[in-house]
């Protein structure tokens, strides 16, 4: 009840619309990371990833959450002055390495949120709102990466969780 109570005061402080160079730095964020990390099938579009994943010729190669947040790190270098005022990154974690990217929005853009997706599609933000598929999407994200304690987090001590 508690938690329903919370994620009901997350979503009201939702601005009903995220601004344009806002919404693009989101959605670009989350595309560098994915890319620099190999996920949603970018080596298949030529993308070299900054991280050995497993694969056919190594099936038990992990990556390490050191190595992920270096990777990531060096992804976000080119410049996203919104990282840590208007969203953080999340990355999630499983044992065998990152699989999967979310932008979370704060402050201002609180209540929405950019998610990892496939090549040629755009990961544009949106709402969190537990009513629409991609809105109750992202809320499950949420909860997924701040319950675990491998989520790593962009800037490193910024979280957005309820």
């Amino acid at each position: 009840m508690v938690s329903a109570t919370l994620m009901v005061l997350w979503m009201a402080a939702a601005p009903a619309k995220l601004p344009p160079d806002m919404a693009k730095e989101m959605s670009e964020a989350v595309l560098a990371v994915d890319k620099a990390l190999g996920l949603e099938s970018w080596p298949s579009h030529g993308v070299k990833p900054c991280i050995e994943r497993a694969g056919p010729e190594n099936p038990t190669q992990d990556v390490s959450g050191e190595d992920t947040r270096k990777c990531a790190d060096s992804a976000l270098e080119k410049g996203f002055p919104g990282l840590g005022k208007s969203y953080v990154l999340a990355v999630l974690m499983a044992s065998m390495g990152p699989i999967t990217v979310v932008a979370f929005g704060i402050d201002e853009a609180q209540g929405w949120a950019a998610y990892s997706c496939d090549p040629g599609r755009q990961c544009k933000p949106t709402p969190m709102n537990a009513t629409t598929k991609w809105g109750k999407r992202v809320l499950e994200r949420q909860k997924k990466a701040c319950a675990s304690e491998t989520t790593l987090w962009f800037p490193p001590k910024s979280r957005a969780c309820p």
